[in-house]
């Protein structure tokens, strides 16, 4: 046995259900799109204060809001990473991430919920 340790956490919103495994000697591949096509808007840590949110207005939403998950689901934040946001600066995916990107990148956003939403 190599004594890696394997995760595999499973998301179940809106009827949806996306397990992703996470184990420690490959990366996260949500969080791998999340880095590529996220972070420099959203940050890092999902808190909208990436290197281009300065510049944007309006500014990027900060994942880490509480008021944000208030009622949000999967399937939701599946059509913004696709589609975009009209009125925003958020592009949208469609066509440049594939379904598993998205749904990959979707279960990683989850991580940003606060553990009470």
């Amino acid at each position: 046995m190599s004594g890696r340790g394997v995760v595999l956490i499973t998301v179940v919103a809106a009827g949806v259900v996306v397990a992703v495994r996470a184990d420690s000697s490959e990366p996260d591949p949500g969080r791998v799109v999340y880095d590529q096509r996220c972070a420099a808007c959203h940050g890092s840590s999902g808190a909208g204060d990436g290197p281009a949110a300065a510049a944007m207005e309006p500014h990027p939403r900060n994942l880490r809001d509480p008021d944000f998950w208030r009622g949000r689901t999967a399937a939701q934040l599946r059509q913004v990473v696709r589609d975009g946001k009209p009125g925003t600066l958020m592009a949208p995916f469609a066509g440049a991430l594939s379904d598993a990107e998205v749904d990959a990148v979707v279960a990683f956003l989850q991580s940003f919920r606060p553990p009470s939403h």
